[in-house]
């Protein structure tokens, strides 16, 4: 029963504090266990079923609570992307453009832009690391050969107000948003700007399956766009989300610990011969980190060939 109250007024707490009540209602909820904890020795079943019965209507209620569209967000997560796709002719509204110049301070750029599917000859993982290296960020990158590469990152989308913290991931703090965004935007920032370890690896993918993952995954900018839903540290993030995307193309993502603590997932790829394997994995991995690529292309209109390694021209 102690627990189970705990677990309340800490998720009070943290969807609370958007409205600054978290005190107060903590407070309450934790009044209340101690209180049917206080009257259980003399009246058990009373305190225990009063109890129950707050639990059940907490729980009711939190389940009910809607993730909403229209808050005051940081910029860099202000606009959801959405997009339109008629037989091969795709065009993404909201496509993030932004011009870092550091953490703070950047040129905000929202584009239009069209691909064809018919063009769409690769798709890229990135894998981008800071601090402790078992945990990571991953963005999914479709390579045209007549285009840029488009890539998509699913993140928290945060209020001005708000920071960032694993633990309230977990307790409806962070609305999610599925940015699309050009790769001198979002990978670019990581590699240049907040100084991440970035590797990339490119998917061994049939064409249709590429076709059917692209297709995935715009369809997905449509439905968060129309039907927004809440982070979940645990079981909504930038792995789980793509991660069922992808097996939702027919792609067989077996179940793996790998996936769990998504610092490793170069290893998961390598080991069901998902990326080449042509190479012992202690080459391959360091040969994946862009890093020195990123930092020589910086703001050079040719970033995303020149961090795979080509010339532009």
């Amino acid at each position: 029963m102690g627990v189970v109250g705990m677990l309340h007024a800490i998720a009070a707490y943290f969807y609370f504090s958007k409205e600054h009540h978290a005190a107060r209602w903590s407070t309450a909820w934790v009044g209340v266990t101690a209180l049917a904890l206080w009257q259980l020795p003399a009246h058990p079943f009373a305190s225990a079923l009063s109890f129950a019965a707050l639990v059940a209507a907490w729980t009711w209620w939190w389940g009910s609570i809607p993730a909403l569209a229209a808050r005051s967000w940081v910029p860099e997560d202000e606009r959801q992307a959405t997009a339109t796709l008629a037989g091969t002719q795709l065009v993404i509204d909201n496509l993030r453009n932004f011009r870092w110049r550091s953490k703070r301070d950047f040129v905000p750029c929202w584009e239009q832009r069209s691909y064809d599917l018919a063009n769409l000859v690769a798709v890229d993982l990135f894998v981008c690391t800071w601090g402790d290296p078992r945990i990571a960020h991953l963005i999914v990158s479709f390579v045209f050969s007549d285009a840029l590469p488009l890539a998509f990152s699913f993140e928290t989308r945060r209020e001005t107000s708000e920071k960032w913290t694993m633990f309230a991931g977990l307790m409806k703090a962070y609305e999610l948003v599925m940015i699309a965004a050009d790769e001198r935007d979002v990978i670019r920032v990581r590699t240049n700007i907040r100084h991440e370890r970035v590797r990339r690896y490119r998917a061994i993918a049939s064409p249709e399956i590429r076709r059917r993952m692209l297709t995935r995954f715009v369809d997905e900018l449509n439905e968060i766009a129309a039907h927004p839903r809440f982070y979940n540290t645990l079981y909504r993030n930038c792995t789980t989300e793509i991660v069922r995307l992808v097996r939702e193309t027919g792609v067989s993502v077996p179940l793996d610990w790998r996936l769990l603590v998504s610092g490793f997932v170069p290893q998961y790829l390598y080991r069901h011969h998902m990326i080449a394997t042509d190479r012992p994995f202690a080459q391959v991995d360091p040969a994946a980190d862009i890093g020195t690529l990123a930092r020589a292309a910086d703001t050079d209109p040719a970033f995303s060939r020149l961090i795979r390694g080509e010339q532009p021209g």
